[in-house]
């Protein structure tokens, strides 16, 4: 995301994402570890101005909001993870996670709220309108059933992903 990475051929250098013949680019995760033992990747989609990692201002802290789906041509909520930071003075404030079970933010969903979960900034950088924001994130995410319920963390899952996100600054 950060650097251009090649891909050594024949002929030259080749950057990744080009296509070869006719081959699909290969999309690198956004968000990628794993989620109750099993390897799991999310991304984090675009178009235009509307990105599905973003940024407002509130007096001196930065609330940066990132969902990362599944698949990284669709945005479908199902099995989405969702990352929401406070972070003031580059320092991080709040955290709150959500992976998403159903096709919304509604549960039956995991959360870090009644869980323990750990979220630490490996990298926090801001220029301009963009946010580069990298960290990991680890523990238990405790199952909320119904709205209004608490989680419960005696029903949880683990999660153990890092994360290397551009956000763009959203004004209204």
């Amino acid at each position: 995301m950060w650097k251009q990475i090649g891909i050594a051929v024949i002929a030259g250098w080749l950057p990744v994402g080009s296509l070869a013949s006719d081959q699909s680019p290969h999309q690198s995760p956004d968000i990628a570890g794993t989620l109750e033992g099993d390897s799991q990747e999310w991304f984090v989609l675009s178009q235009g101005d509307d990105s599905n990692a973003s940024f407002v201002e509130f007096g001196d802290d930065i609330n940066i909001e990132i969902t990362g789906f599944i698949d990284p041509e669709r945005w479908d909520a199902q099995e989405a993870l969702s990352i929401s930071l406070t972070v003031r003075d580059g320092q991080l404030m709040r955290a709150d996670v959500l992976q998403l079970i159903g096709t919304s933010t509604s549960p039956p969903l995991y959360t870090s709220d009644g869980g323990d979960v750990t979220v630490s900034l490996t990298h926090y950088e801001r220029d301009g309108q963009a946010l580069h924001v990298a960290g990991t994130i680890q523990g238990m995410l405790a199952l909320q059933v119904q709205l209004g319920d608490p989680p419960d963390p005696n029903e949880s899952i683990d999660i153990d992903v890092t994360f290397d996100i551009e956000a763009q600054k959203i004004e209204f």
